[in-house]
């Protein structure tokens, strides 16, 4: 016997009811955001003759300058552990105080957006001081097992040494402060290095040309830098040679 209307409706209403409510999501706080954009006021590129390429956007009382080697794509990829760099500079010409930074990310665009924020240089740093040490059992356990490559493995391992204490010793001294800082008219100054993982499985192999955005985030808003590796297709700067 065909079921009546009214005992569907009441199904229906039943089940309604039983159900949870559809979740409602809290929305995100949401900040200002300046971008660097070709040919606005305050907004400057230069390639220069050391081989990097530099993005400055200046607003009242602050300048901030993001700078790129121009040969970055391939330089990460043969970095310890494919890390990206950047350099980015800071310069307050205020009378107050602003802190700087709260966080420094960058957007691999062509690889699904994937953001990342950049390492800490303490926790880069112990990461490649443990490679180091397992690099050092590992190295001894094989020659033990085979006397014949102690030389090959010897000289490998030194070689590996000195360039991870000299990267230790850069990252250490030259990367951009994670904590940051107040910057005034005593202090108005903040820069360094800044690297970012590209591990991803989404990033994966550089494109022939790449796009980034690289965002500054300050307490109160952020500065976006887009950029792209070359600027512009098949593009290229010659580096001066050294004096």
């Amino acid at each position: 016997m065909p079921r009546s209307r009214f005992f569907w409706a009441t199904l229906a209403f039943a089940v309604w009811t039983i159900l949870p409510p559809p979740l409602v999501h809290a929305k995100k706080k949401e900040f200002p955001s300046v971008r660097w954009t070709a040919g606005a006021p305050g907004c400057t590129f230069e390639p220069g003759d050391d081989g990097r390429y530099r993005w400055t956007m200046t607003e009242p009382d602050l300048t901030i300058t993001l700078i790129v080697d121009s040969q970055e794509l391939t330089k990460s990829r043969r970095r310890f552990y494919h890390l990206f760099g950047a350099y980015v500079s800071v310069t307050y010409t205020g009378h107050d105080k602003v802190e700087f930074p709260a966080s420094v990310r960058i957007d691999f665009v062509r690889h699904h957006d994937v953001l990342e924020g950049y390492m800490d240089p303490t926790e880069l740093s112990n990461r490649l001081q443990n490679d180091i040490d397992t690099l050092v059992f590992e190295t001894e356990r094989q020659i033990k097992k085979h006397p014949k490559i102690t030389e090959e493995k010897t000289a490998y391992l030194r070689e590996y040494e000195k360039e991870a204490a000299e990267f230790i010793e850069f990252v250490s001294t030259q990367n951009l402060d994670p904590a940051g800082g107040t910057l005034n008219p005593g202090n108005p100054e903040a820069h360094g290095w800044v690297f970012f993982a590209t591990s991803n499985k989404w990033i994966g192999p550089w494109k022939p040309r790449e796009d980034f955005i690289l965002g500054v985030w300050m307490k109160d808003k952020i500065w976006q830098f887009p950029f792209s590796l070359p600027p512009a297709e098949g593009d290229l700067i010659l580096r001066k040679p050294p004096d």
